[in-house]
Formats: C-alpha cells, sequence, structure tokens
C-alpha cells in the first residue's frame, strides 16, 4: 500500500482497513450464490462478467484523483474487533 501511494496510483485518503473491508465485500458474490442455489447454470456466465465489471469499477474509483470520501476512515478496531468476545 506504501508503494502504491508514493506512486500515486491510489488515492492518498485509502486506509489498509479500508481496503481490507472492501476486499471482504468483493470476495463473495450474493448473485452469483444465489443463481447457484437455484441452479440457474443459464445466467452464471453473465452474472460472473458483471461482477468482474463490477469489480473494475471499484478498482477504478480507489485511483486518484477522487472527490473527497465521505466520513472519517474506519478504526481497526471495526476490523478485528468483531471477532473479539465482549467484555
Amino acid at each position: 500500500m506504501a508503494r502504491a501511494h508514493a506512486a500515486r496510483v491510489l488515492r492518498p485518503d485509502v486506509t489498509a482497513v479500508d481496503l481490507w473491508l472492501l476486499l471482504e465485500q468483493l470476495s463473495r458474490s450474493p448473485l452469483i450464490d444465489q443463481l447457484t442455489i437455484q441452479g440457474r447454470d443459464d445466467l452464471a456466465p453473465a452474472a460472473v462478467h458483471a461482477r468482474r465489471r463490477l469489480v473494475a469499477i471499484v478498482l477504478d474509483g480507489l485511483r486518484p484523483p477522487g472527490t473527497p470520501l465521505p466520513d472519517p476512515a474506519p478504526d481497526p478496531q471495526l476490523l478485528y474487533g468483531r471477532w473479539a468476545p465482549q467484555a
């Protein structure tokens, strides 16, 4: 991430936690899962193409320049704290 920031190919306001949460969200596709459950093999290729397209749109949004991101960067506690037992 430091190299991407230094090369100015990643928005300067994107944090490691942002990327981890983004990767987590993009790693699964409810559309593909739903079609698989339904046995809709006829729509599976279109769903895969749509997922690739959406990932490309998201990755493009990580490049600078961009409009300022809303809200503060997420705290690492958001990423790791959800698996810690509550006191």
